[in-house]
């Protein structure tokens, strides 16, 4: 049986490549597939902390079964042309720069009373290291399912509520803003709480992996597991 298992972020770069062709002699379980790749590419086990497997854009458990005609993708843990959209326009990964104004204009309902906006920008200064740029890479097909789902369930727990998810991809430098989270409802009450759930699932669960370079030339690959006082976009 032969696999093909997509990368991203730092496997991608350990790899030299954003895809590797396995070649098996029968059957192999998600987890049994981090294992065989440790041991296939020594130079990637220490980089296969954590990592997960996603089957046809979806994070499977290791006793899962894997077949030749499946996407195979490995996934680290997340970091954050515009996608088809669940409703147009609320769902956005876009390498172009983003906009409070447009996104004001998008959420702005006459019959709703609040409208929280949320903008993660780009700081220069990370943990006492300053900061050249940010580099933001997505899984983007998996990424606009999972933003979708996300955005399904806020929206079901808070009738009547709009909501956005926007997110930079490429190269971002410092000031320029990386995420914009949304949400206007009749009620204030609902667009924070909802507002408030985009971008905490959205930072948490969606495939966007974010890379620091910092002045002095080194960089690192940053998981975005949770809000972080620390963190380089707020």
């Amino acid at each position: 049986m032969q696999l093909r298992v997509r990368l991203f972020a730092n496997l991608r770069e350990v790899f030299g490549s954003d895809e590797m062709v396995l070649d098996l002699d029968g059957d192999i379980l998600a987890g049994q597939l981090i294992d065989h790749i440790k041991s296939t590419y020594p130079a990637l086990a220490s980089s296969l902390t954590n990592v997960m497997v996603a089957r046809n854009q979806t994070i499977i458990a290791p006793s899962e079964k894997l077949a030749e005609t499946d996407e195979i993708a490995l996934i680290p843990p997340v970091g954050g042309g515009e996608t088809p959209n669940h409703k147009e326009g609320s769902l956005r990964l876009s390498e172009d720069p983003l906009s409070v104004d447009e996104a004001y204009r998008y959420l702005e309902d006459i019959n709703h009373g609040g409208t929280v906006i949320f903008v993660g920008t780009v700081r220069e200064w990370t943990r006492g290291r300053q900061t050249s740029h940010l580099s933001y890479e997505a899984y983007v097909s998996m990424a606009e399912l999972q933003m979708k789902q996300i955005q399904s369930e806020v929206e079901n727990d808070h009738p009547g509520v709009t909501t956005i998810q926007w997110h930079r991809i490429g190269r971002l430098e410092p000031k320029d803003i990386a995420v914009i989270c949304g949400a206007s409802s009749p009620h204030r009450n609902a667009a924070f709480e909802a507002a408030r759930t985009l971008i905490e699932r959205l930072k948490k669960e969606v495939t966007i992996w974010k890379k620091e370079v910092y002045v002095d030339g080194n960089s690192v690959w940053q998981a975005n597991e949770q809000p972080s006082e620390h963190d380089s976009t707020k």
